[in-house]
Parts: C-alpha cells; sequence; structure tokens
C-alpha cells in the first residue's frame, strides 16, 4: 500500500493531543488541591473517609497515572496509526474524553 501524507489528519490530531497535554498539566496540578472537595478533616467522626490519607492519596496518584499514561499512549496512537495511513485524529479525540472520563471519576471518587 502507498503511504498518503494527510496533513489535514495529522495537524487536527497533534492539536487534539496537544489540548489533552495543556488540559493534563492544569488539572494535574489542580487536582492537588482535591482534598478540599471533601469534609474538612476531623468535622465528623461517623465518615470513615475523614482524614483517610491512605484512600485520598491513592486516589490522587491513581488520577496522575492516568494523565500521565494517556499523555505517553496517545502520541504512539497517532504515530502509529499516521505511519499505517489510517486516520490518527479519533485517537487523540479519545485520548481527551479519557481525560475527560478520568477527572469526572476523580471528583467522584474524592467527594465519597
Amino acid at each position: 500500500a502507498v503511504h498518503r501524507p494527510r496533513p489535514v489528519d495529522r495537524t487536527i490530531a497533534w492539536v487534539l493531543y496537544v489540548l489533552q497535554l495543556v488540559a493534563s498539566v492544569l488539572l494535574g496540578l489542580a487536582s492537588i488541591t482535591a482534598i478540599f472537595m471533601t469534609d474538612g478533616c476531623g468535622t465528623s467522626s461517623d465518615d470513615a473517609l475523614v482524614c483517610n490519607v491512605g484512600y485520598f492519596g491513592g486516589v490522587l496518584i491513581g488520577y496522575w497515572a492516568v494523565l500521565v499514561a494517556l499523555a505517553i499512549l496517545v502520541p504512539c496512537a497517532v504515530v502509529l496509526t499516521t505511519n499505517r495511513g489510517r486516520t490518527s485524529w479519533p485517537w487523540a479525540l479519545g485520548g481527551i474524553v479519557l481525560t475527560a472520563g478520568a477527572s469526572v471519576l476523580f471528583v467522584f471518587l474524592m467527594i465519597q
């Protein structure tokens, strides 16, 4: 098969990836303040998760790991699909969707 350059496809893919990367950095930095999403430490003795540093730390580190994994996997997928002559922008769009989904899940887990 003849490799045909797809400049529009590649441009869209890389622009979407840069948007994902910027969003990931901003979300990753903002997530440090996620502890404030929960009830204040020590205000309720009923809730087992109040001041549970292990739980909050695990969720935070897991969220960061997902953001880093997506930041690595998406450009790899874009390069591979481009080299194979396939459409690459859906992979970049998928990275943005997964970043958004991970962020929603992160907030949900933090406010539990």
